[in-house]
């Protein structure tokens, strides 16, 4: 039996989940919609079972769990409770959750996707990266104005989060902190204090490559952008052009060593093209391949499917 974990309407599972049943592979999906109703664990004889809807099921029949997003949902409290009382029962239930996890471990289930790392630090990774030969655009980060005399202002520059991306709604407006080109000989001479920035060197590039690794196998697209926007997230599809890229090999190594470092199964790796260069952006563990797939005419979901 094949354990898939993931939020609704994720369009990856759902092909993952239409190869499996195409395969006549047995599966259930857990998601929001799709949650545990029942739990019983019994240590002393040794015996721990859900329960899904009205199917049982015990987590020694699990022979391999794909996470893909999201995380093991269970029925709401129903009626108004007080939020000191849910915050309990979540806390309870998020136990249940990390034993699941290890059982799964110890027990020998095949687990892919990063089930164990669902997040990275970014500040974290430039530096890893860094130390493992990779080039990454020139960084900095910052909280005094007076701090940008120390960068070269001949250069253009952009600004990115620090952390995750995180929609900002204020009244009726809607705000997403998306890369930003920065012109720093407009700002620095300003005397206010800012809070903490990442600051990088605009790369001049061939074209943006979007990889996607699982386990020890690597998919690169090359991405075309005819808008001249500094953050592929805003260009219209209209404007983009892709094309299947094999990465150099020493990349592709380098690439590998830095999941495994970070203990990542699977995840999206954002590269920059220059005349000379390959330059290294950003990884993300829950980042969508769908793109990748299906431009590069892959069928990673095919593959995922075959492994599970």
């Amino acid at each position: 039996m094949i354990l898939i974990i993931s939020v609704d309407n994720d369009t990856i599972a759902d092909e993952i989940c239409t190869w499996l049943s195409y395969q006549n592979k047995q599966f259930v999906r857990l998601s929001e919609n799709q949650h545990i109703n029942k739990v019983c664990f019994d240590f002393k004889n040794n015996i721990f079972k859900i329960s899904i809807g009205a199917i049982e099921y015990e987590l020694g029949d699990f022979t391999s769990v794909f996470y893909r997003n999201g995380g093991i949902y269970y029925e709401t409290i129903p009626g108004d409770i007080d939020s000191i009382l849910v915050d309990f029962y979540n806390s309870e239930l998020k136990s249940i959750s990390e034993f699941i996890y290890y059982y799964f471990r110890v027990n020998g289930v095949r687990i892919f996707g990063n089930l164990l790392t669902k997040e990275v630090n970014k500040l974290e990774v430039l530096f890893l990266a860094k130390s493992l030969g990779l080039k990454i655009p020139d960084t900095y980060i910052l909280s005094e104005m007076n701090d940008l005399k120390q960068i070269d202002m001949s250069q253009a520059y952009i600004t990115k989060a620090i952390s995750e991306m995180k929609p900002i709604i204020v009244e009726y407006g809607l705000y997403l902190n998306y890369t930003h080109e920065l012109d720093v000989n407009n700002i620095h001479n300003k005397k206010e204090n800012i809070i903490p920035s990442l600051i990088q060197r605009k790369i001049h590039c061939l074209y943006e490559i979007r990889v996607f690794f699982f386990e020890k196998q690597v998919w690169a697209i090359a991405t075309f952008d005819f808008s001249g926007s500094v953050d592929i997230r805003n260009i219209k599809e209209k404007d983009k052009r892709y094309l299947p890229l094999i990465l150099p090999p020493e990349l592709k190594k380098k690439i590998l060593i830095l999941a495994k470092k970070l203990a990542l199964k699977c995840g999206t790796v954002d590269l920059l093209k220059s005349d000379e260069e390959y330059y290294f952006l950003e990884v993300n563990p829950l980042g969508q391949f769908h793109q990748v797939s299906y431009y590069g005419n892959y069928q990673i979901e095919k593959h995922i499917a075959d492994l599970l």
